[in-house]
């Protein structure tokens, strides 16, 4: 999650900001439309973080900090945080999408910014109305997030894709994870997701060589699930959000829930409780709406009960 910066500065040490919350961005919803819901800004000074709900319970989290590159500072990191705590605890919203305005999803974090911070202490986001945005300290996240990336995509922002649960990516996009040419290592996630998601000697390849990489090879490694021409990338992702939003939400959280749990503690923990959370969905009031628009021959109602 290190960025070497502008003017190749190194990054400061990663593992005690993770220590502290970890970083990330998020501002600016792009979807508008006579639809859209008012933005609300989440961040502490100025609009770094605007969220904005679309019909259907999808939430937009856009990054925009154009002025900064779209670095990771602390204020948007919080403010990403407090939006992802929105999602989960929002009732009305089924999943989110994260994105960014401008030419770049974040080549990495705003140095100075974190170095002011952190020198009068550990990063304290100040309200327990948040969610680490990498998912690398709990709570974590319980709905799913679909990311949309373009330009710079490196470092911690490459972690923040690694989190989401669906990835798209504009064909421009620039990918790296080279924090061990910066004297630092990833310390978003990426040395556990990486190797798993895209094979130990994939992962290996670029963390340790330094080499970035395209979307069309982020795709053969299995990291990304579509390619985008750029500026489609968000429409692409809003279009997967838009599909999982119309699922059954006790369904799509017990199926993240289940998988999340064969990550966190093997497969056996995970089949061991898998017929006890398959039963009880047949007790919900979504599934006997789904028998009924079976007879009825008509589109689901799901209510999330």
């Amino acid at each position: 999650m290190a960025s070497a910066g502008d003017n190749d500065r190194p990054e400061i040490d990663r593992r005690s900001v993770l220590a502290a919350g970890g970083m990330m961005a998020a501002v600016l919803g792009l979807m508008r439309g006579a639809n859209a819901q008012p933005t609300a800004s989440l961040a502490d000074n100025g609009a770094t973080v605007v969220v904005e709900s679309l019909p259907g319970g999808v939430l937009l989290i856009g990054i925009d900090r154009q002025k900064a590159q779209n670095r990771i500072d602390p204020a948007t990191f919080r403010a990403l945080g407090m939006a992802m705590f929105r999602l989960d605890h929002d009732e009305t919203l089924r999943v989110g999408v994260l994105h960014a305005h401008g030419p770049d999803f974040t080549p990495g974090i705003d140095l100075a910014a974190w170095s002011a911070t952190l020198s009068a202490g550990p990063f304290q986001p100040g309200t327990q109305e948040f969610v680490n945005p990498l998912g690398t300290a709990g709570p974590g996240r319980v709905k799913p997030l679909v990311v949309a990336v373009q330009g710079a995509t490196k470092f911690i922002g490459h972690e923040l894709f690694l989190a989401a649960d669906v990835r798209v990516a504009a064909n421009d996009t620039v990918f790296s994870q080279g924090e061990a040419h910066a004297a630092l290592m990833p310390g978003g996630g990426a040395t556990v997701r990486f190797p798993r998601e895209a094979g130990w000697a994939n992962a290996m390849r670029y963390m340790l060589t330094g080499e970035e990489w395209g979307a069309e090879e982020s795709l053969r490694l299995g990291l990304t699930q579509a390619i985008a021409p750029p500026g489609q990338q968000l429409d692409r992702a809003v279009d997967f959000a838009g599909k999982i939003a119309r699922a059954a939400p006790l369904g799509v959280r017990a199926t993240l829930a289940s998988a999340r749990n064969a990550e966190a503690h093997g497969e056996d923990a995970a089949y061991a409780s898998l017929l006890a959370e398959f039963g009880a969905l047949f007790k919900t009031e979504d599934f006997r709406e789904r028998v009924r628009a079976l007879r009825e021959s008509r589109q689901p109602a799901y209510q999330g009960r």
